[in-house]
């Protein structure tokens, strides 16, 4: 059987703690893979209904240290093009860059979307219905489960 547990911990630098260490079996060098424990609902184009989820895998995390009951490992990278990073530090950034260039109340960087302030015009979130969501950023209580290397 595969071990599997749940991240304790986001720590600085990409590394995090997961809940299982020496007790249940973890060594150094071990593969795990980490993602939303609720998984990603899929609905059936046609009909509307829901198929089931799916595991939508964030990151891979490679054991460096084990202790009695824990273990901390270094985050490898997350399925998605922005690799291991706080897409919410990618919109403080934009957002600065924006007003240096505009003025203070020049535009807005809302939801990964833009719009000039006092205007009409909607951002990405106002037009997909809600505040946009980094889902691929590892947090405390996603899933992990070990990756057997063949």
């Amino acid at each position: 059987m595969a071990i599997e547990g749940k991240v304790a911990k986001v720590l600085a630098n990409n590394t995090i703690v997961i809940n299982r260490g020496r007790d249940a079996g973890v060594r150094p060098g071990m593969l795990f893979e980490v993602f939303s424990p609720e998984g990603e609902e899929v609905w059936d184009p046609d009909t509307g209904e829901t198929l089931g989820t799916v595991e939508d895998v964030k990151a891979r995390a490679e054991v460096t240290e084990v202790r009695e009951r824990f273990s901390i490992a270094r985050l490898q990278g997350t399925a998605t093009p922005f690799g291991v990073m706080d897409l919410g530090e990618v919109q403080e950034n934009l957002q600065r860059i924006f007003s240096q260039m505009f003025g203070e109340g020049g535009v807005q960087i809302r939801g990964f979307g833009m719009t000039s302030s006092g205007g009409d015009e909607e951002d990405l979130e106002s037009m997909l219905g809600g505040p946009l969501k980094d889902l691929s950023k590892v947090q405390v209580g996603d899933a992990v489960r070990e990756v057997r290397r063949r």
